[in-house]
């Protein structure tokens, strides 16, 4: 099973349509299983739903404007959605940031996907760290009733975030578990990527955009984890997003 997990940033209004057609393009290429977006706005949305939609059941909050997440399942007899989209709000977020989850099971495994934009910039990393908990709780509870959980998106988080809210029991950072390769690490790097046209000296490099497994019994087994995205469009120079993607891949372990 594969999972592709990309802030594509439709914020940026200038080369959307380009930019946004990339991404699908790297989404046919690869034909991810499942895909979790985030800064998907109205306009990319449209273009998403026409590019995609005979692939892909997509989905996202109801009432969705400004920038959202979304999910993307691929239309294949491996997987049969099991319930309903569940969108929970984040109440003290000033980002109209929320948490969407979507039942699934693959090849018969029971898996609950978990996908976010947590709270931006570093003077907002209080709540961030709430939405965190918040969302980890959630996690550790579906793992508890016996579900594979895969939660992941642009998380804004730093390390000691991490450690501070603690990952839930039985889960592992799938960056981490597939070797933790330095070249796949920054996922959000102003020195290799002028999508932003970074003003300032400093040039940071972060990596926000993370995938956590969680699973009481191992069934799902991280084999690789990627970025994607980090090569420019002859049309504009620029880069799909200012964010690399995720691409990884999981083994059932029944079949290793």
């Amino acid at each position: 099973m594969n999972l592709l997990c990309w802030n594509i940033d439709g914020l940026d209004e200038g080369d959307t349509a380009q930019r946004t057609e990339a991404v699908c393009d790297i989404i046919i290429s690869n034909r991810p299983h499942i895909v979790y977006l985030q800064e998907v706005v109205p306009s990319t949305w449209r273009l998403i739903l026409t590019t995609l939609g005979d692939q892909y059941d997509c989905y996202c909050r109801e009432d969705s404007a400004g920038y959202y997440p979304v999910i993307l399942v691929l239309k294949t007899p491996d997987i049969t959605t099991t319930g309903s989209l569940k969108c929970t709000l984040f109440p003290d977020s000033t980002m109209g940031r929320h948490l969407l989850e979507l039942p699934i099971t693959y090849c018969g495994e029971s898996i609950h996907l978990m996908t976010s934009h947590l709270e931006s910039l570093k003077d907002h990393a209080t709540e961030r760290t709430k939405q965190l908990r918040k969302v980890f709780g959630i996690m550790n509870e579906a793992v508890q009733n016996s579900h594979v959980c895969i939660f992941g998106g642009d998380l804004n988080v730093r390390d000691d975030e991490v450690v501070k809210v603690g990952l839930p029991a039985n889960t592992v950072d799938v960056w981490q578990a597939c070797g933790g390769k330095q070249e796949h690490k920054y996922t959000w790097d102003v020195a290799s990527n002028d999508n932003l046209n970074w003003p300032y000296p400093n040039k940071p490099k972060l990596r926000f955009d993370r995938i956590y497994l969680g699973q009481a019994v191992a069934t799902l087994h991280p084999d690789s984890f990627v970025l994607v995205g980090k090569e420019r469009l002859p049309s504009c120079r620029r880069f799909p997003s200012d964010h690399w993607g995720l691409l990884m891949e999981f083994s059932l372990c029944k079949t290793i």
